[in-house]
């Protein structure tokens, strides 16, 4: 959840004070009503969170913040430090705006629904264009001298990392700060990237992957990412003799109570081993829908 107010946030230099007195602000990011909330004027810290979260939401066709980061996706063409004049942000939109566990959300419903564009009942008000032409000029200059790739708009993905989400990264590298360069995968399928992302059923990965050529679409990731990311398909298998076999620790508890204490000793019951070992197998196959008539007898429970 993110803070209302922050010290390094709210205590803005005086040159951004007087800058945004003199300019009319209106909310970036107006995703809900709000009665008597002041706008506030974006910081760097905010606007940098603010530009993170637009990019994403762009990606995410599926709610209705989508519509909000459309109307200011050109702000993802302007310099990290050149917030416009007239930016500004209402908390409590903001707090919506930026909330990740509502983007995690929403990727999953997505992913789930095959990346139909499929809408939230959560209206959203008429974003009021009040840009000035000036920003709008100067948008269109930046955009046209990076050409950046926005979310959903072209043959290609954004250039960020398709595991952390984030265009720039940095590591500790023999002792010093250093920054991760993205890298552009080298084939069709993504080759282990895919294989740890179906193991991992990542969707926000295999929605972008599966079945398509990574390479035209030229998916990135940072180095340090991707090791961690597949690091686990890395180490050895062990031999199936070496598999832990399953304790059905749930069941045996529950077969202990019910037939070893109330049936053999409370009511005394005689039970043969054939009937004891079906009436465990019956007991797993009940309560964990697994198959345990080669359950290993001899097996020790604590």
């Amino acid at each position: 959840m993110v803070s209302s107010r922050s010290g390094d946030e709210e205590n803005a230099p005086e040159s951004l004070k007087k800058s945004k007195l003199s300019t009319h602000k209106h909310c970036y990011m107006y995703i809900t009503s709000v009665k008597h909330e002041k706008v506030d004027y974006l910081t760097n810290t905010r606007w940098n969170t603010y530009r993170t979260s637009l990019q994403r939401w762009l990606g995410l066709k599926g709610d209705s913040r989508n519509v909000v980061a459309e109307n200011h996706k050109h702000c993802l063409d302007f310099e990290f430090e050149d917030i416009p004049e007239d930016a500004g942000f209402h908390h409590t939109c903001y707090r919506r705006f930026t909330d990740k566990k509502a983007m995690t959300k929403v990727e999953r419903r997505l992913a789930r629904e095959g990346d139909q564009d499929v809408r939230e009942d959560l209206e959203v008000e008429p974003i009021p264009s009040t840009s000035s032409s000036t920003y709008r000029s100067q948008t269109e200059k930046l955009r046209s001298r990076s050409g950046l790739p926005i979310a959903g708009s072209g043959p290609v993905l954004p250039a960020l990392c398709i595991i952390c989400k984030m265009k720039e990264k940095m590591i500790i590298k023999a002792g010093k700060r250093q920054r991760d360069q993205l890298c552009k995968t080298e084939t069709l399928s993504a080759g282990k990237l895919q294989k740890a992302a179906e193991k991992k059923d990542d969707q926000s990965v295999l929605l972008h992957i599966k079945d398509k050529d990574c390479v035209a679409l030229e998916v990135r990731y940072h180095k340090s990412c991707y090791s961690q990311y597949i690091k686990f398909l890395l180490r050895p298998d062990k031999p199936e003799t070496e598999q832990d076999e399953p304790m059905f620790d749930a069941s045996y508890k529950l077969f202990c109570e019910r037939i070893i204490r109330q049936r053999l000793l409370v009511n005394n019951e005689v039970l043969r081993m054939g009937q004891l070992r079906k009436a465990f197998i019956d007991m797993v196959k009940a309560n964990e829908g697994v198959d345990a008539s080669n359950y290993s007898s001899n097996v020790y429970h604590p």
